[in-house]
């Protein structure tokens, strides 16, 4: 039977495959020997009848190699790579007729597009399930930063959110958004881990430990402040432990636990948002644009209104006129989306959305499709960071949220926004890569705590 099983391990290419291979073959050529033992056979003949009956080793092992073998999603990345090559056309343009920090950022932009696009490559290479194992300890490294940007990084209007590392300024809130997909790996490692104990109270400790995890990450980000990350990355990470939670991973109470989760940190953000409000952990521009927002009135409403008015005035196609340079602020950035319908039309803007809502319908496609259950949560998690970035700036460009900072993936200027946003898409893509690789369930056991 060993030999049996080596022939055929060795016709398959890839390796990460081969033990979840063999395991499944060796449980039914012991399911089979045992049948022929029971049948009457004595163990040696019971051996070789269950080996014939499994044909011959090597088209056996071609067989099984054709179907486990990785896997390119060459449609989503042709999506990204029109995408990209669109948003480098409007930055070159907008270039084109700036100067200044504009003319800097978006020329840089155009570099950062191409950067992005070899890194979301390379994270293709690497082994998705290599970010669970060691999902604590980067999560651990992504705490840190935080604490370190808290104390020691630079204030940009009234915000704590860039550190220097090797002459490069990184934006600490733009790299928060990948604790989503890693807390996934997190989620994972705790299922069933009561197991090993009847107790009750056992599991229920574990599932407080998830929701340290949770909670941790979203108070540095708001301290920052960045509200509007640590509301994308509560709700994502609330999305994620309730899938999780209805799958049975925890021994606990589904209905119990799923209400009561969502009952507490629902009202959080608005809990947290009013202290801060009335406390000092919002800058006095901040405040004022939340005033402004929820009265309509006061000179920070200004830029709500002008962002109305502008979403009502474009024309289906061609420009109407307005100089989007003098009339939105950021329209590099938070609000390109607004220049692109100024510039080249509604139709233009609604193409842009339209691209951007397929790329996450595709990678929610891939994640909810996966028989891997870590693959398919760590997805959802990045297509849930996609989903809701995407739908905060939509409306804050058509004036129905209030002005903040957000960014569109892969539209808005920002080469820190824009590198998590290709390394979020390539974990997708190398999930994708081993859909038909990785059995339901992994071992994923690193601990450092």
């Amino acid at each position: 039977m060993e030999e049996y099983l080596k022939a055929v391990i060795e016709q398959i290419r890839c390796k990460n495959v081969r033990p979840y291979v063999e395991r499944e073959l060796r449980d039914h050529l012991e399911d089979q020997i045992n049948d022929n033992i029971a049948s009457g056979m004595d163990k040696d003949e019971a051996v070789r009848a269950a080996v014939k009956d499994m044909g011959d080793p090597i088209e056996t092992g071609i067989a099984l190699d054709r179907v486990h073998r990785p896997s390119i999603a060459w449609g989503m990345i042709a999506l990204v790579f029109v995408i990209s090559i669109a948003a480098a056309l409007i930055h070159f343009a907008i270039a084109s007729g700036a100067e200044g920090s504009v003319y800097n950022q978006s020329s840089k932009t155009m570099i950062m597009f191409g950067a992005g696009f070899l890194v979301m490559l390379a994270i293709y290479f690497v082994d998705y399930t290599h970010v669970a194992r060691f999902s604590k300890l980067i999560a651990l490294c992504l705490i840190g930063l935080c604490i370190y940007a808290r104390m020691f990084g630079t204030y940009i209007n009234g915000a704590q959110l860039w550190v220097r590392a090797f002459f490069i300024d990184i934006n600490v809130e733009a790299v928060m958004m990948l604790y989503v997909p890693v807390f996934a790996g997190i989620l994972y490692k705790y299922r069933n881990g009561s197991a090993t104990s009847s107790k009750r109270h056992s599991a229920v400790f574990d599932f407080i430990k998830i929701l340290f995890w949770m909670i941790v990450p979203v108070f540095l980000v708001m301290q920052m402040p960045a509200l509007v990350t640590a509301l994308m990355m509560l709700i994502s990470m609330l999305t994620l432990l309730t899938i999780a939670t209805s799958k049975g991973w925890f021994k606990v109470s589904k209905p119990t636990a799923i209400a009561s989760i969502w009952g507490v940190f629902v009202g959080l953000p608005v809990i947290g948002s009013v202290v801060m409000f009335f406390g000092n952990g919002l800058a006095d521009y901040q405040k004022a644009r939340l005033v402004a927002f929820f009265t309509g009135s006061g000179e920070a409403n200004y830029l709500t209104n002008v962002l109305r008015n502008v979403a009502s005035s474009c024309r289906l196609y061609g420009s109407n006129g307005v100089d989007a340079s003098i009339t939105i602020p950021e329209y590099n950035s938070a609000y390109v989306l607004s220049y692109i319908s100024i510039t080249y039309g509604l139709i233009a803007g609604i193409l842009i959305a339209c691209a951007l809502a397929a790329l996450i319908a595709i990678v929610f496609g891939i994640s909810l499709k996966q028989k891997n259950q870590l693959g398919m949560l760590m997805g959802c998690g990045c297509g849930m960071v996609l989903l809701v970035t995407t739908l905060i700036n939509i409306f804050q460009n058509l004036g129905w949220f209030p002005p903040s900072r957000t960014f569109l993936p892969l539209m808005s200027s920002g080469g820190s926004y824009i590198i998590v946003t290709y390394i979020l898409i390539g974990i997708v893509l190398s999930i994708y890569k081993y859909k038909s690789i990785y059995p339901k369930h992994i071992s994923v056991d690193y601990k450092i705590l």
